[in-house]
């Protein structure tokens, strides 16, 4: 072996280091997800805190502003899609994607989907975004007493009821391949997505393909705490921040460089 390896391996592991900081876009798992309609005034609290304010609905366009807490963090107009992002670490994280349809006015029909946010804490999921077949008139069983169960297909059109401890809590049809079927519930006036599924094919009349299954622990109302703090959950809100993922792919690589480095000096004698 050459002189030059040490130096190929080297600029080689280099590359690999910043290839975090040069990465594109990107999203972590959706934690709400919300299609309705809004109008001038309209206030949506959100996950992690986050809040979106409907200012103004125009012909064209819509004023919104998106705040973090108490602080506002975003005024702008929009007009169809937008996406609201978050640099961490480098990144550009999707935080917010919201769409609406401004063809009929004031109010607009308006589409949102929200990313967990890696910068803050929040629960992990009860279901991480599963892929499942569900055969006609069978039930699925979920967390916490929810049961997801395919009631009919009908001219590919299927019909999915939502069960918590044997009662339906939603049913809705869904006709095409995308669609969505999500459930949330409204705590203490916030609404939360519990759980969302899409849907990616109807096998014939006997069996449906979801992806994306998450369910999410349903928060507890603030007459119901039991006033532990944080639980001790302060070492998975460690392991969510980006500094503490990105200084350990830095001590894997290193590990890496160091073992491919002896490979290289045994090789040489």
């Amino acid at each position: 072996m050459d002189g030059s390896t040490p130096r190929i391996i080297f600029i080689t592991l280099a590359i690999l280091l910043i290839i975090p900081i040069c990465a594109g876009n990107v999203h972590e798992a959706t934690i709400c997800y919300l299609e309705d309609s809004v109008e001038t005034g309209d206030a949506l609290d959100l996950e992690q805190g986050y809040r979106l304010t409907i200012d103004d609905i125009r012909k064209n366009d819509a004023a919104i502003s998106i705040f973090n807490g108490s602080e506002e963090i975003l005024n702008t107009s929009i007009s169809g899609d937008y996406t609201f992002k978050k640099k961490i670490g480098g990144i550009d994280y999707d935080i917010l994607w919201i769409s609406m349809n401004l063809s009929g006015g004031d109010p607009a029909q308006m589409e949102l989907e929200q990313y967990r946010d890696p910068d803050k804490p929040f629960d992990y999921p009860l279901i991480g975004a599963v892929s499942i077949s569900i055969k006609r008139g069978e039930q699925e069983s979920l967390k916490m007493g929810y049961e997801l169960e395919v009631t009919s297909i009908i001219d590919n059109n299927a019909v999915l009821t939502l069960y918590k401890d044997d009662n339906i809590v939603k049913q809705e049809k869904l006709s095409g391949n995308g669609e969505r079927f999500v459930y949330t519930t409204k705590i203490d006036g916030q609404r939360h997505t519990i759980l969302i599924a899409k849907l990616d094919r109807i096998s014939g009349n006997d069996s449906v393909h979801v992806s994306g299954l998450s369910q999410f622990k349903e928060p507890e109302s603030a007459d119901e705490g039991d006033g532990d703090g944080d639980n001790g959950n302060w070492n998975a809100r460690l392991v969510e921040l980006p500094i503490f993922r990105y200084m350990l792919s830095i001590f894997v690589f290193a590990c890496v460089f160091v073992l491919i480095l002896g490979i290289a000096r045994q090789m040489r004698r």
